[in-house]
């Protein structure tokens, strides 16, 4: 079954206070066209925040076609939040890659960070939300990660503290565990990742 993303609506809710009918976005609305979808089609919604719905086409327009719900599917939730704290590499089809396969594996915020040795100064986060929205659908999941602006290291580590269990991706000889036995259930994790020069040695010093 096709699933199509509308943001800016709780399924849920609008499902239980009688809202049926909702309109696609033009480019949702534009795919089912594409699609060749006729009325009376059965069809898939997610709203990006744990929901699915079940619906059926009721008018195909290229900038405004129409579904009205069936019923609404609550998505679990994962018993940990996960926040991956990234900066962006020199060849964005590379971190694009990584952002489309965090969102498969069910990350839940991911943050661009800016470090010393970082080859990219300038990143867009509305392609990379395009890229989410892609890859929610692909994987046919009801949750979109939050891809927040872009913040300098120093700014970011300030911002974290006391906020879950904290990881960074740094090679020390005294460290022998392996992260999945340090993720605990109903915890809060963030996981800091270097640029391709990897973090300074002032950069580490901060975050440790």
């Amino acid at each position: 079954m096709h699933l199509f993303y509308i943001p800016g609506v709780n399924l849920r809710q609008s499902f239980d206070a009688g809202e049926v009918l909702h309109t696609l976005p033009d480019v949702e609305s534009a795919h089912m066209k594409v699609m060749r979808l006729k009325a009376g089609d059965a069809v898939r919604l997610t709203d990006g925040i744990g929901h699915f719905a079940d619906a059926v086409v009721e008018d195909v327009n290229p900038k405004k076609s129409t579904v009205s719900l069936l019923r609404v599917i609550d998505e679990p939730k994962d018993k940990h939040q996960l926040t991956i704290a990234a900066a962006p590499t020199k060849n964005i089809s590379r971190y694009e890659w990584f952002i489309e396969k965090a969102t498969e594996t069910g990350i839940d915020s991911i943050i661009p960070i800016y470090c010393e040795h970082s080859e990219r100064g300038r990143l867009h986060t509305d392609r990379l939300e395009k890229v989410t929205i892609a890859a929610v659908k692909q994987s046919l999941k009801a949750r979109l990660p939050v891809i927040n602006e872009p913040i300098k290291l120093d700014e970011y580590l300030n911002n974290c503290q006391n906020s879950g269990r904290r990881f960074i991706a740094w090679i020390d000889d005294s460290v022998n565990d392996h992260l999945k036995n340090c993720i605990m259930a109903k915890t809060a994790v963030r996981i800091l990742i270097g640029p391709e020069g990897d973090f300074s040695r002032r950069g580490v010093e901060l975050a440790v």
